[in-house]
């Protein structure tokens, strides 16, 4: 089970049960639609190689009361299609739900060409377009279906490449946009150490939650979801009660969630003592094992623990 998978099982759903006028559109990309297309082929729009004609395309379907949806390596859909994002869709708001895929290291060998380590940062200078991420196939089906079937406007949701994917053992909660998904026991009040993780990284942030734990800290963890709009209320708390801050993404360390978190502590004029902020060095990446990149840039439980521990004395 991955997330690529759970937002074909959302739109099947949309299309059966809610009756939604979903459009698939393709960018020599239908392999990520092929559950829709094989039971709705009519539903299914191929454009080709052509990321900003895609674009346009969905404009234009929105214009018409459809909701359309396109899926690509979310390295040529943010940077290749960005002027049609912008000049298209999102400054007029258009409900276009953008699906970027293979993104972070999940491409491995296809190397930097293909690994979106920077589509955050683009689409984070843009007005009126949510920007998200799930962590695992449950998280994934519940944002795509409320993202596509229920919340109106410009969507940019991050997905992996193929193959098997981490699980978060525990229920998720319902969504709601701007909002964090508590993953600790309780409700958030107080911590030593609060964890926000972006997408698969969650489970490298429960993972230091627990050596935290073992070294008598309270920690508390969080599933980002939104990396933008951020919720005030709950951001405004965590800045007011947390003796340190820890953002962890598979994605640059220049405009990804870290510093959507500073923008917004920023904007509220709150801030938590510490923050560390935890990604990619580079948005150059290279070819490689997708676990072997991500702790040669750090992101790994006992690096990440061991540099907050640090920071805690």
């Amino acid at each position: 089970m991955n997330r690529r998978e759970a937002f074909q099982d959302a739109l099947l759903e949309l299309i059966e049960f809610d009756k939604k006028e979903v459009v698939c559109v393709s960018v020599d990309s239908a392999s990520r639609f092929k559950k829709v297309r094989n039971r709705y082929p009519e539903r299914l729009i191929e454009c080709g190689i052509c990321e900003q004609t895609g674009m346009s395309v969905c404009a234009g379907l929105a214009l018409q009361g459809m909701i359309p949806v396109i899926s690509g390596y979310a390295t040529f859909l943010t940077m290749r299609a960005f002027e049609q994002i912008r000049t298209d869709i999102c400054k007029w708001s258009l409900n276009v739900k953008i699906c970027g895929t293979d993104t972070g290291f999940s491409p491995q060998y296809a190397g930097f060409t293909h690994q979106a380590l920077e589509d955050i940062a683009i689409l984070s200078s843009l007005d009126n377009i949510v920007i998200a991420e799930a962590c695992d196939y449950e998280d994934a089906f519940l944002m795509s279906k409320y993202l596509f079937g229920e919340w109106e406007g410009p969507v940019y949701l991050r997905f992996g490449a193929r193959g098997e994917e981490w699980s978060f053992e525990g229920k998720h909660r319902p969504v709601e946009v701007g909002c964090l998904e508590f993953l600790s026991e309780g409700e958030f009040n107080k911590s030593d150490v609060t964890i926000i993780a972006l997408g698969q990284l969650v489970k490298v942030g429960l993972e230091v939650a627990e050596i935290l734990k073992g070294e008598g800290y309270e920690v508390f963890v969080f599933n980002a979801r939104f990396v933008k709009p951020l919720a005030g209320e709950m951001i405004g708390k965590i800045a007011s009660n947390s003796k340190l801050v820890v953002s962890i993404e598979e994605h640059s360390l220049i405009g990804g969630l870290g510093d959507n978190l500073l923008r917004t502590f920023h904007r509220l004029g709150v801030a938590p003592s510490k923050l560390l902020k935890f990604g990619i060095s580079s948005n150059f990446g290279t070819a490689g094992k997708r676990e072997y990149l991500l702790k040669r840039n750090g992101l790994y439980a006992e690096n990440i623990a061991k540099q907050v521990l640090a920071s805690l004395c």
